[in-house]
């Protein structure tokens, strides 16, 4: 995760808004299947913040297939990969979660996102990603990131 969230040429962290989501899905060190880290400060039923006190940082991560359980600040958050993560045409694609990546596909197959709970994000969608995952081709593989 940390090459995608702190080269600002590939994320839209570059800006600086501040905003996080809830929930974050990551690849476990110890046994590298999924892991969810979960902001603790979020209430349910919100899928992204605003944090401009930097006091919500605490996430607690969950390994769901062996019992790697932590808690750690969003600093520390970024040495671990991106669960939702491929490369296409020498360019690294992720997501932070599931919903994250279907805003991106709907965005991709150029489909309505007025009603899409990410949509705040789809300004913050790399250029070059618009440009070059627009085939059917990368459509797919991209897709296929939600069998794993």
């Amino acid at each position: 995760m940390n090459s995608s969230i702190d080269n600002g040429g590939k994320t839209h962290v570059r800006y600086a808004h501040k905003h996080y989501p809830k929930i974050v899905e990551l690849e476990c060190e110890k046994c590298e299947s999924r892991m969810i880290a979960t902001n603790q400060n979020v209430p349910d039923g919100i899928e992204h913040f605003m944090d401009i006190s930097d006091f919500e940082k605490k996430w607690n991560l969950v390994c769901l297939n062996c019992t790697y359980r932590t808690e750690l600040n969003w600093s520390e958050l970024k040495e671990f990969d991106f669960w939702l993560k491929t490369e296409i045409r020498n360019i690294e694609f992720w997501s932070w979660n599931i919903d994250h990546l279907n805003m991106i596909l709907k965005k991709l197959k150029k489909e309505d996102l007025k009603s899409d709970k990410w949509q705040f994000f789809q300004s913050y969608i790399p250029q070059e990603w618009l440009l070059k995952f627009n085939s059917e081709k990368e459509i797919r593989k991209i897709e296929k990131l939600k069998e794993k």
